[in-house]
């Protein structure tokens, strides 16, 4: 499938690092969304009987001086080349909503609806609203299914109202139903990349360097910098100060402040630069966040200040004495470590990553126990990030880069890309006496 035929048609102005907004000429938004029918007749039908939308302009061609809300819709029976629908092993990850019957039938359908809208910034929201509702008025009055051309989705007509549609609070959307997070394995770690923002003319977000245990805390921040944005965060130079309890009343809000742990500061200064585009990124600007005025020596301690700053943390110390149940338990997890280090080297899918417990020495000559993501392991040696933050081992600090040894190990979690997971039973146990 290829994508670059979706894109969006691209930003008519170059966001570099916002500026486009002090410029005089207003820039201009184009969305572009794809719905499939099953035949071509059944298309030319559908845009024959479309009803007049109050507000917009429908033309054949999008004019070059745009002040208003202007729309073209065509219909292209060219599904080989030029808007194939994604295929069944896509739309296990890019279908919403859609069943395995739903699937099967979508590849069948003969043509498409291609559905341009083009409109200034300043109406920003009503442009992308109304634009959802055409889309979505089309599919569902046949039995069709909609391509996002920026997040790379195909909806169901329910859902793409639910997430599209009704996630909007006073003209403001909430974010995290209007654009995907992209996280893949790159040369130095995982990189993590929004797709969507172009819709809204803002800049796409992107990390770099990221472990896969990381990735999800740094999604949460990624949307509440895209939430921030989308709700008229402007940036002092290459800094964006983010302030949650200054978010719009939202879902959005009320359920991210029901997350933070202790310790949140609920605000912090992220500075960040121009990303560097890559394929398969976004026709659009990026920007990429930095951490280098965090506490840290490397990228991955500083990472992990900034998203303890933010979201706020919470280790347990658990006080217990390892009793025959829980060594019995840790054996079985060490019968186990030949295999797990088997499927490491051959290859994780994305998303998957493995912890093992190790003992770190205390100044009292104690072991605290923590848990390490492994990035190696060669013979016994064990090369990981400690994702703990001490309570006792000077010189340590989560996100730090340590090496253990195979011997050591006293338990393993392991987490598969959906998110399931394995080991820890000696975690339960310690839990179970902990509480007696």
């Amino acid at each position: 499938m290829k994508l670059i035929k979706y894109t969006c048609l691209l930003i008519s102005f170059q966001l570099v690092i916002f500026d486009s907004f002090a410029k005089e000429v207003e820039p201009i938004i184009y969305v572009r969304n794809v719905i499939y029918v099953e035949t071509e007749q059944a298309a030319n039908q559908l845009i024959d009987e479309s009803q007049v939308i109050n507000d917009i302009t429908i033309v054949k061609e999008l004019p070059t001086d745009i002040k208003s809300i202007f729309s073209t819709r065509i219909t292209s029976t060219d599904l080989t080349n030029d808007f194939p629908p994604p295929d069944l092993n896509l739309l296990k990850y890019f279908g919403k909503g859609l069943n395995k019957k739903q699937a099967d039938k979508v590849q069948l359908y003969k043509a498409a609806i291609v559905v341009d809208f083009a409109f200034p910034l300043s109406l920003r929201s009503k442009g992308l609203i109304i634009a959802y509702e055409n889309a979505y008025d089309f599919a569902k009055n046949s039995d069709g299914f909609i391509w996002d051309s920026e997040t790379r989705e195909l909806f169901t007509p329910e859902v793409w109202k639910k997430k599209r549609i009704d996630a909007w609070t006073d003209q403001i959307p909430i974010i995290n139903s209007q654009i995907v997070i992209h996280a893949y394995q790159a040369e130095n770690g995982v990189r993590a990349i929004t797709l969507g923002m172009a819709k809204f003319g803002l800049p796409d977000i992107v990390v770099e360097n990221l472990a896969w245990s990381l990735n999800s805390s740094m999604s949460d921040l990624m949307i509440l910098v895209a939430q921030s944005m989308v709700e008229g965060l402007q940036p002092e130079g290459s800094k964006l100060t983010i302030e949650i309890e200054k978010l719009k009343d939202s879902s959005y809000k009320t359920n991210l402040i029901s997350t933070l742990n202790e310790n949140t500061k609920r605000n912090l200064i992220i500075f960040f630069k121009s990303g560097e585009w890559e394929e398969g990124d976004p026709e659009n600007s990026l920007i990429q966040l930095l951490f280098n005025d965090f506490e840290g020596s490397t990228d991955k301690e500083k990472q992990v200040k900034l998203l303890s700053s933010i979201f706020g943390w919470k280790d347990d110390i658990s006080y217990v004495e390892h009793n025959n149940q829980i060594l019995e338990a840790s054996t079985n997890a060490k019968k186990l470590l030949p295999n797990l280090k088997k499927k490491f080297i051959s290859g994780f899918a994305p998303g998957e990553f493995l912890l093992l417990k190790a003992p770190f020495e205390t100044p009292d000559g104690t072991n605290e126990w923590m848990w390490v993501e492994v990035m190696s392991w060669k013979g016994d040696i064990i090369h990981g990030l400690l994702k703990n933050e001490p309570y006792n081992v000077p010189n340590l600090k989560a996100g730090t880069q340590v090496i253990v040894n195979q011997g050591d190990i006293f338990d393993y979690i392991h987490e598969f890309s959906d998110g399931t997971r394995e080991g820890n039973k000696t975690g339960d146990l310690i839990r179970k006496y902990q509480s007696n």
